[in-house]
């Protein structure tokens, strides 16, 4: 009786959930080109809303909000080089999403010269100004009270090691900012110059990894931080500003004894990178990065029974007990706007008891619920300031998500507003697109190349994998605006085999299958340029409506439809064909395929002739 009306009560709860989570829109899409401009991309119209943010003793930060837009999973973050470090995408509240833009430190940038471009009310371009020095920057404060120790030069064991002070940082000194785990596992961003000198060593003991960097200081951030890892074998993370001339900065790592050895290295791009000498898949299953992850083996003789989910370690960790060995797996609930845990072959115990929550803790809310007689869910809703990690197999009987907050804020940071205007409102095509209400129709949409493989690279570096993702994107989101259900072989930049492709299409049942590409011939033949549809053999009609619904519509040279034996058109069971939309090494179409614009009329005509071709015979 007690299942019963949970899992009456769970559906009550998804209904309403989800038809709050319908009304908003989903951030498809967004992207950066290491230089100066920002793309992103929704499946509905969003009026963004910018500021520029100070916070005293972090880094300027542009702030995007993006109002009636969910993110849809976990917060996203890609670093990259040169004076903008930084750029992060997550859901700000239930229903706005925000990219954040972090500035390399002491840096700033002028708010009024940010030019944000409604391209559509759903596609804009950021364009950021060459960020400036800012003229008298604050050096990190020295800590006080801190006594030389005459044995600094000699590794301990102790735990009463005293952690020295903090030394000035200037472009000759390396500075330890933030540290991640990576699923190759760990990366400490730096700022300064390369360290000149990394040394590793292992205790006798087998404990402890200790990590030394020379003429290296900490950040605030780091300043006599430990950090719980559980990880790959290591449990924690230590650091400590040794005071020596130069400085040095120790690592410590506290790992299990039979675990692998460890190196570190500098990378340019990310900073000192520590990996294990052994492959992390042997040390934690759940670094391959899929969206749902099985924790641990399924030997299970019996119902486990969760007996509690509690906040521990100050709140960066969400610690759920079993009084059994328990598997799990975890995703992002974008219906319920929350971080799902589902854990199967459990029930949950008489007295269970949930975590204590007040206005100060990470998370806003966490529901634990019979979804079945077999299954337990658990939805975690983090506030803003929390960001949830990875849920980590401690035990058997122990599962811990991982939870990392922000730095309070010291003072309420200010702020200062950037302009945006309203998208560009552009008379609607005669052709708009049908509607096709209810529809069951599945079209498998298949960028082309992507990840190691860029494609074809034609003027001025013009690469093929970043013409037609966004194109596809788009295509994906008209299409699902008229009722159809549009999947993608892929949604980001990540390489994917011919046959891959064809069995992502094959496994899903797609009704059809269209493949999104860009040509090039010889540097020398500038001349060519044009639109071409290929099809096998079931693709001639659909071939023939896309190719058409695009002539019309874009200015190109037609370079008709044709048959051939690609991969993914003669090992595909549907419909099946492959569009070209210019040619990246043309010196008319490469200028065209360049401007978000364009892009965005060959993804309307393309999503046009599909939906014509369906009403037509579906």
């Amino acid at each position: 009786m007690r299942f019963r009306w949970l899992i009456v009560l769970f559906s009550i709860l998804n209904v309403l959930i989800c038809a709050s989570a319908a009304e908003a829109g989903r951030l498809l899409r967004w992207s950066f080109d290491g230089k100066d401009t920002l793309e992103f991309i929704t499946d509905q119209g969003v009026q963004p809303q910018a500021q520029l943010l100070r916070e005293r003793g972090e880094p300027i930060k542009v702030v995007i909000d993006l109002p009636g837009t969910l993110l849809g999973q976990a917060t996203q973050r890609r670093q990259y080089r040169g004076l903008i470090r930084e750029i992060r995408a997550g859901q700000f509240q239930r229903n706005t999403a925000r990219i954040v833009i972090e500035l390399a430190p002491g840096y700033t940038l002028d708010p009024q010269q940010v030019k944000f471009r409604g391209i559509t009310a759903s596609r804009w371009t950021v364009d950021l100004p060459e960020p400036q020095r800012i003229s008298s920057p604050s050096s990190p404060p020295t800590r006080r009270n801190s006594q030389p120790n005459s044995n600094s030069s000699q590794r301990s064991n102790s735990s009463g090691l005293q952690r020295r002070s903090q030394n000035r940082t200037s472009s000759s000194t390396t500075q330890l900012e933030s540290f991640q785990v990576s699923r190759n596992g760990f990366f400490i961003r730096t700022s300064g110059k390369k360290p000149q000198n990394i040394e590793v060593e292992r205790s006798r003991n087998r404990r402890h990894i200790d990590i030394e960097l020379e003429d290296t200081v900490l950040s605030d951030n780091l300043s006599e931080q430990d950090i719980e890892v559980n990880r790959y074998g290591v449990s924690e993370v230590e650091f400590e500003q040794i005071e020596k001339s130069p400085p040095v900065v120790r690592i410590r790592m506290n790992v299990e004894r039979d675990s692998p050895d460890w190196d570190a290295a500098f990378n340019n791009e990310l900073g000192l990178v520590i990996i294990p000498r052994a492959p992390i898949s042997s040390l934690d299953d759940s670094a391959s990065g899929r969206p749902t992850r099985p924790i641990t083996n399924t030997r299970i003789s019996q119902l486990a029974t969760i007996e509690s989910v509690e906040l521990a370690n100050n709140g960066t960790q969400l610690l759920i007990r079993s009084n059994q060995q328990v598997r799990a797996t975890n995703q992002w609930n974008r219906g319920a706007n929350a971080y799902q845990i589902t854990i199967p072959s459990a029930q949950l115990a008489d007295k269970f008891a949930g975590p204590q929550l007040n206005a100060n803790s990470p998370l806003v809310g966490v529901r634990v619920l019979q979804q079945d007689p077999k299954t337990v869910v658990i939805l975690v809703q983090p506030s803003t300031d929390t960001q949830i990690q990875e849920l980590n197999q401690i035990s058997d009987r122990l599962l811990a998500l991982q939870l990392q907050q922000r730095q309070a804020r010291r003072t309420l940071p200010p702020t200062s507003s950037i302009p945006v205007p309203q998208p560009e409102r552009r008379t609607p095509p005669s052709n708009t697109l049908p509607r096709l209400p209810n529809s069951r129709i599945v079209v498998m949409l298949d960028p082309g190349h992507g990840g190691k493989d860029p494609g074809a690279i034609g003027i001025g570096g013009l690469r093929e994998k970043d013409v037609v993702l966004p194109i596809t994107l788009e295509v994906a989101a008209l299409l699902e605006q008229q009722g159809v259900q549009a999947l993608l072989t892929r949604s980001d930049d990540r390489f994917i085999s011919l046959a891959g492709r064809v069995q992502i299409a094959e496994r899903a049942r797609s009704n059809l299958f269209v493949s999104i590409h860009a040509n090039a011939i010889s540097a020398s033949r500038p001349d060519v340029n044009g639109f071409e549809t290929y099809y096998h053999q079931l693709g001639r009609e659909l071939a023939q409506t896309v190719h058409k619904n695009v002539l019309q519509s874009i200015e190109i040279g037609d370079r008709r439809v044709r048959q051939a034996r690609f991969y993914v058109l003669r090992n595909t069971s549907m419909p099946s064909i492959l569009v070209e939309t210019g040619f990246v090494t043309g010196y008319l179409d490469a200028p065209k395929l360049r401007q978000p614009e364009h892009r965005s009329r060959m993804a309307r005509a393309i999503a046009q002739g599909i939906l014509q071709y369906i009403r037509r015979n579906y």
